[in-house]
């Protein structure tokens, strides 16, 4: 799995754009609370926002981050920036051929574009998931909501089926592989924890 992903330590340096701060952070042999949730020892990278970790690259993001990852393909649009793991994670697939990423935050903007190596394929717009309009021909192949810190069935029903509902119309109604998609879609639709 790793083998996916970047290590983001070695790409992104620590900064801070209150209330956002990226930081590093190391998870030892001893914290068998990490290890009970799949995260293996080593050092992470994590964008806070006060105490809350918005997004980070261990073992878990990647693990629920995954099958997007290995099925992304054609024209991706992608809701929330992060840490740019995903986006590092798919930018260089052949298959690939444009990468749309909405954020919402200035601030991630600023702090996370710069530092990333990101090719021609890539654009990325400040934007609210949730109010963004693109134009009517603007179709895509693959599309990910990525924007929540936390699932539960209020999120699935609130927030998720509406963005699917509203972003499927912009979805190649040509291409029988056609995706869209949220982060723990099926863990939010049944409450699981993950």
């Amino acid at each position: 799995m790793n083998k996916l992903y970047t290590e983001m330590h070695k790409i992104l340096k620590p900064c801070e754009c209150p209330p956002y701060k990226l930081e590093y952070f190391d998870i030892d042999k001893k914290n068998f609370g990490a290890m009970l949730q799949g995260i293996s020892p080593g050092k992470y990278t994590r964008l806070m926002r006060g105490g809350e970790v918005i997004m980070s690259d261990t073992d878990m993001e990647k693990r629920t981050n995954r099958e997007f990852v290995m099925n992304a393909y054609g024209d991706v649009l992608i809701g929330g920036l992060g840490i740019g793991l995903i986006l590092m994670a798919i930018q260089e697939k052949e298959d690939i051929r444009t990468i749309t990423v909405l954020e919402k935050s200035k601030k991630v903007i600023k702090m996370i574009e710069s530092q990333l190596p990101l090719n021609k394929k890539t654009k990325i717009i400040q934007a609210d998931v949730f109010k963004w309009e693109p134009s009517e021909q603007v179709r895509f192949n693959t599309i990910y909501m990525d924007i929540w810190t936390c699932i539960n069935q209020k999120i699935y029903y609130n927030e998720m089926l509406p963005l699917i509902e509203k972003y499927q119309q912009y979805l190649d109604s040509k291409d029988p592989n056609k995706l869209i998609t949220c982060w723990c879609e099926y863990e939010a639709e049944h409450n699981i924890r993950i």
